[in-house]
C-alpha cells in the first residue's frame, strides 16, 4: 500500500470513526482538559501528542512482527496479507458507514474496563507540566479502542513501516477534531459528520480502497485500462 493512500485511510477512519472515540473517551477528555492549569491551556496539546506517539509506538511494533511472516514465507505471505488487508479496510468501512448509535454503542462496551484504568490517570493529575501531559496521553493511547485495534492489525498486514507511520498519523489526525473540540464546537463538528450522505463517500472511499488492495493485481490483469491501472497504482507501490 503506497503511505499516500495510508494516510488518506487512516485520516478517515479517524475522521469518521471519532464520534465512536467521543463515546469511549469523553469521560477522559472531560477530565484531563478540566485538569490542565487556567491560562496554561497549550498543555492540552501534550495529551494528543502522547496519545499519538502510543499509536505508532504500537503500529510499529506489529509492523515488525508483520514483517516476519514475508521474511520466512515470502511468496506465500504476501499476497495472503494482501487480500486480509483489503477485508480488513472494507470491514472499517462497513462500521463508519453505521449509524451513530450503533458506533456509540461500540464504544459504551468498553467503559467499565476504561473506568478500571482511570487511578491510574489520577497518578499524574492536575496536569500542570508537559511531562505529566504527554504521560497521561501515552496512557490515553493504551486504553482499549476496537477502532484502534483495526488501525493497528491493519499496521501488522501492511509489513512495512513507512505507509504504517503514514496511516497511524492520519488516524490520530482525524480523531483530533472531536477530541480537540468541546461544547458548541464539538456538537456541530460532530453533527457533520454523522450526516449520512458524508459518511456514505467516505465509506464508499474506503471500500474501494479495499477492494484495490486486495484485488489491484488481479484487476489490473483483467481489465487492461488507464483508469483502472491508475487506481491500483494509488494503493500499490
Amino acid at each position: 500500500m503506497t503511505p499516500g493512500a495510508a494516510l488518506v485511510t487512516g485520516l478517515l477512519a479517524g475522521l469518521f470513526g471519532s464520534t465512536h472515540c467521543v463515546a469511549m473517551c469523553g469521560g477522559i477528555m472531560a477530565v484531563l482538559h478540566g485538569q490542565v492549569p487556567r491560562g496554561r491551556d497549550r498543555l492540552a496539546a501534550g495529551f494528543h501528542a502522547g496519545r499519538v506517539t502510543s499509536y505508532l509506538l504500537l503500529g510499529l511494533t506489529l509492523t515488525a512482527l508483520g514483517m516476519l511472516p514475508e521474511r520466512m514465507l515470502p511468496a506465500a505471505a504476501a499476497p495472503v496479507m494482501r487480500i486480509a488487508l483489503g477485508a480488513l479496510l472494507l470491514l472499517i468501512a462497513v462500521y463508519i458507514g453505521l449509524p451513530g448509535r450503533v458506533r456509540d454503542a461500540f464504544g459504551e462496551l468498553a467503559q467499565p474496563l476504561t473506568r478500571r484504568v482511570m487511578p491510574l490517570f489520577h497518578r499524574l493529575l492536575p496536569a500542570d507540566r508537559w511531562e505529566k501531559a504527554i504521560g497521561l496521553g501515552l496512557l490515553w493511547g493504551l486504553l482499549p479502542c476496537g477502532l484502534l485495534y483495526s488501525v493497528l492489525a491493519a499496521s501488522w498486514l501492511l509489513a512495512d513501516p513507512v505507509p504504517t507511520i503514514a496511516m497511524v498519523l492520519g488516524f490520530g489526525l482525524g480523531t483530533l477534531p472531536l477530541l480537540l473540540g468541546g461544547g458548541l464546537a464539538l456538537a456541530r463538528m460532530r453533527s457533520r459528520i454523522r450526516t449520512p450522505w458524508l459518511r456514505g463517500t467516505a465509506a464508499g472511499m474506503m471500500a474501494l480502497t479495499g477492494v484495490l488492495v486486495a484485488a489491484g493485481p488481479w484487476l489490473a490483469h483483467q481489465f487492461d485500462h488507464s483508469a483502472v491501472q491508475f487506481l491500483v497504482d494509488c494503493v500499490s507501490p
